[in-house]
Order: structure tokens, then sequence, then C-alpha cells
């Protein structure tokens, strides 16, 4: 069964963390937990399940890095930032989207990831996130029109550009 999870579960991992190894250490703790807690599954929703797990392992992540003082190299390159697309197409927008997801607060960025990208419903999604079904309608309501704004105005300054040109 966590088998068949694995890509979803990698999938939320990603956008909750935004660090594809960070993801895949998520993801790892989240089967071990799934598989020590086992007899206390009830058998429904086990994608839910295990998102939830996995959003509880995330939040302890957090709450244990935030005691702890960061330390960062002086020698870590500095990642360049992204230019902006010339041609307007489907993929670029797509990346965007997926930029922008990544850019959301916690709670929107859960929800749509869940209800959009992973497909759940919202019963199931309200279960792995622990809250009502109607939060997960609100969330995703204001994640999305999030979203559409950034799309919009990203929109908007490409065709300026290609305007301009």
């Amino acid at each position: 069964m966590a088998q068949a999870e694995l890509p979803v579960l990698y999938r939320v991992a990603r956008r909750l963390t935004l660090d594809p190894s960070r993801a895949e250490d998520l993801v790892s703790q989240t089967l071990l937990d799934a598989a020590r807690a086992w007899d206390a599954f009830d058998g429904r929703f086990p994608r839910s399940w295990l998102i939830k797990i996995l959003q509880n392992n995330f939040r302890r992540d957090l709450r244990r890095a935030a005691s702890q003082p960061e330390t960062v190299s002086l020698e870590t390159p500095v990642e360049a930032t992204c230019e902006i697309w010339h041609e307007l197409n489907w993929r670029a927008i797509g990346s965007r989207l997926m930029e922008e997801l990544d850019k959301l607060p916690e709670e929107y960025r859960l929800a749509v990831t869940l209800c959009d990208v992973e497909e759940l419903s919202y019963e199931e999604a309200a279960d792995a996130m622990g809250v009502p079904k109607g939060t997960v309608r609100s969330r995703l309501f204001r994640g999305r029109r999030m979203l559409r704004n950034k799309l919009a105005s990203f929109v908007d300054m490409e065709e300026t550009d290609v305007a301009q040109a």
C-alpha cells in the first residue's frame, strides 16, 4: 500500500519543504513512522493517513530547526535569479505556477497541492490536514485566488515585453 503512495508523498513533501533532499528524508521518516503505527491505522483513507504523518513530521522538523541556530558557510554559492521567459507557452506557465505555489503560505500551498495537484477529495484532504472540509474549501479558494493573481501579473508582464519587442 505505502509503495503505491510514494510518488504522492514525495510531491507533497517537496511542496512543503521546497527542497528535494529534505523531501526524501521526510518521506523516509514518514514511512518509518507509518510502519510503527500500523496497528493504530483504521483503514480509512490510507493516502490521507500517510500525508497526515508526513505533515506532522514536517512540523516537528520545523520546531526542531527553529530551536537551533542556523549556520551558513561563507563559501556557499548564491543561486542566480530566474530570468523572465521570452516566450509564453504552457511549459513556462506550468513552471511559473509551481514556483508561485511554492511561495504560498503553508496552509494554502498544502490545500492546493492535495486537492489540485494530487487530486484528493475534500474529505481526504481534510483528513490529511486535520481540519474540517469547509476549511479545506476555504483554503483552496484563497490559494487558487493567490495563484491566479500572481499568474495574471506574469501574463500581463509577458504581454508587455512582447509588445515592446
